[in-house]
Parts: structure tokens; C-alpha cells; sequence
């Protein structure tokens, strides 16, 4: 099966747990405001990122860059790889899957029709993808993921994917319970956050990427966008919701809650403790690498 996928995103836009990022690099972090980064150095590594990987690849690779520059995705588009793009939202997929949980198909194509999209457009996993985000991409807070596991724990079949949306300075990524299509992350020193399907084109991340755990959703709320008042106030969104890593596995005694994910330490091989890996509590059989 053909697949080959990386998705490069700026510290500002998303932060991945502290356990993919160097200590050293993770303290930094901390202390940075979205005014403290310099961009155009930022831009700069993302592109040679895109473009190592582009380069290296088949001739079918294709990068597609956000406005900014600053995030970007590098993919070979395939029978299992597709890419869509939808009102400032992109996806990448891949794998395969027969249906969407919430998706109505026959109202999805009639709406692409009265949008002036070709069939064609509308048949492949990605656009499928955004129309299974779309769902949820108004809400700004945590209550939304439990919406979003709800459907990801429906879905039958291998898949990994990454969505990212400008608007709202949004990343999603999730992978199958099975851990059968492979999805790797981490974080370079400079802040820059990776997530590909080849840990190769990952290796300027410190400490080295590990496997995205099997079962889980991951979401980064954007930093820059200012929520609307409540009982917190005014907030700026990714100051108070960071991130999550949650699993859409089921809790095997009590299935009204989701099983927890652990983080785990990773050792050099001098022992010294050098960041973590994640996976699902309660799941042996899921493979962490």
C-alpha cells in the first residue's frame, strides 16, 4: 500500500506534549509569546522542511503551504493518500474507510453539486474528512472532543490524518485503534511541530520522533484567536486550551468514559530521561515502537 505523508507546523499555531519536545527546548517554549518568535527564520525551516521531503520523493509529491507560511503539508498522492481544501481547512489522509460516522452522503454530494464541484472531487477521504471537521469546527472548547471521539470510535478501518485550519489556527490528527496505518510526531529544537507517516523525513525533531499513538485524537487550539466572554473571561484560546491527546477507545469496565493515555518515559541509552512516548492505558495490544 502506497502512502506518504508530513505535515510541518509552527510552535505558534501547535504545541505538542511537553514529552516529544528536548527539555531544554520545552523550557524555552514556555516563555515565548507568539511576538517573541521570528517568523521569517520559522518560514524559512518550514519550507526546507516541505522541500527535503518534496525532493526526495516520487515525481507525484505534492506541497500545498498555509498564507502565512509558517505551516505545511507534503504528501504522495495515492490511491490511499488523498488531500482536500475547503474554506481555509486542508486535510490529509490516508488509508481507507467505507463511511463517515454523521456523514450523510447523498446531502454531501447534493451540496457539492449546488457548489459546482465535479463528482470526482467529492469521492476521496479527505473531502470526507472535512466534512466529518466541519462538524465541530465552530467550537472553541473542550466539550467538542467528546463529540469528536464519539464518531472517531465508529469508524472501521486503517487510517491516519491531519487537519489543519487556518481560520481558526486549529491541528487535528488521529489514528486508527490498531495502530495500522503508521503516523509518527515530534518537535524540532526550534519549535517546529511534525507529524509523517516516515520518521526519515522527522529527523530534525529532538529527541527523535516516536510513534503517534494508536486510538487516540489529537487537538491543538489556536493561539491567536480571542474567544468570546465567559465564565473564564476573555481568553486567548491556546493559552487556555493548549492541546489535548485523548483516546477514542472505550474504558473496558466502564464504557460511558474514555481510557486515559499514559505518557511514558523515554531513556537515552545512558539513562537520562529524554522525553516520552504516549499510548493508550489499559491496551497491550496496541504497539508504541
Amino acid at each position: 500500500m502506497g502512502y506518504h505523508v508530513l505535515a510541518v507546523f509552527s510552535g505558534t499555531t501547535a504545541r505538542p506534549p511537553v514529552g516529544l519536545e528536548s527539555p531544554l527546548a520545552a523550557a524555552s517554549h514556555r516563555g515565548n509569546s507568539f511576538f517573541d518568535v521570528d517568523h521569517k527564520e520559522l518560514e524559512r525551516k518550514v519550507s526546507e522542511t516541505l522541500d527535503d521531503a518534496h525532493y526526495a520523493a516520487k515525481p507525484n509529491r505534492k506541497v500545498v503551504r498555509s498564507a502565512d507560511g509558517e505551516n505545511g503539508f507534503s504528501m504522495e498522492v495515492g490511491p490511499y493518500v488523498s488531500y482536500a481544501n475547503r474554506n481555509g481547512v486542508s486535510a490529509v489522509f490516508s488509508g481507507e474507510i467505507s463511511s463517515w460516522p454523521g456523514v450523510d452522503m447523498v446531502q454531501v454530494t447534493h451540496d457539492a453539486f449546488v457548489r459546482g464541484e465535479n463528482e470526482g472531487a467529492n469521492h476521496n477521504d479527505a473531502a470526507w474528512l472535512l466534512d466529518f471537521y466541519s462538524t465541530f469546527a465552530d467550537d472553541i472548547d473542550a466539550d467538542c472532543t467528546d463529540h469528536a471521539l464519539s464518531a472517531l470510535s465508529q469508524v472501521d478501518g486503517r487510517f491516519a490524518f491531519i487537519v489543519y485550519d487556518e481560520l481558526q489556527r486549529r491541528v487535528w490528527a488521529a489514528r486508527d485503534r490498531a495502530g495500522a496505518q503508521p503516523l509518527y510526531w515530534g518537535a524540532s529544537p526550534d519549535g517546529r511541530f511534525m507529524l509523517g507517516s516516515d520518521p526519515i523525513d522527522l529527523a530534525a525533531c529532538d529527541p527523535t520522533p516516536t510513534a503517534f499513538p494508536a486510538g487516540t485524537l489529537y487537538a491543538s487550539e489556536g493561539r491567536q484567536r480571542v474567544c468570546s466572554p465567559g465564565e473564564r473571561g476573555w481568553v486567548i484560546a491556546g493559552e487556555t486550551w493548549p492541546g489535548q491527546l485523548l483516546s477514542f477507545l472505550r474504558d473496558p469496565i466502564n464504557t460511558s468514559r474514555w481510557r486515559d493515555v499514559k505518557a511514558i518515559p523515554r531513556l537515552t541509552s545512558q539513562g537520562s530521561m529524554c522525553g516520552a512516548v504516549y499510548r493508550v492505558a489499559s491496551e497491550r495490544a496496541i504497539p508504541i515502537f
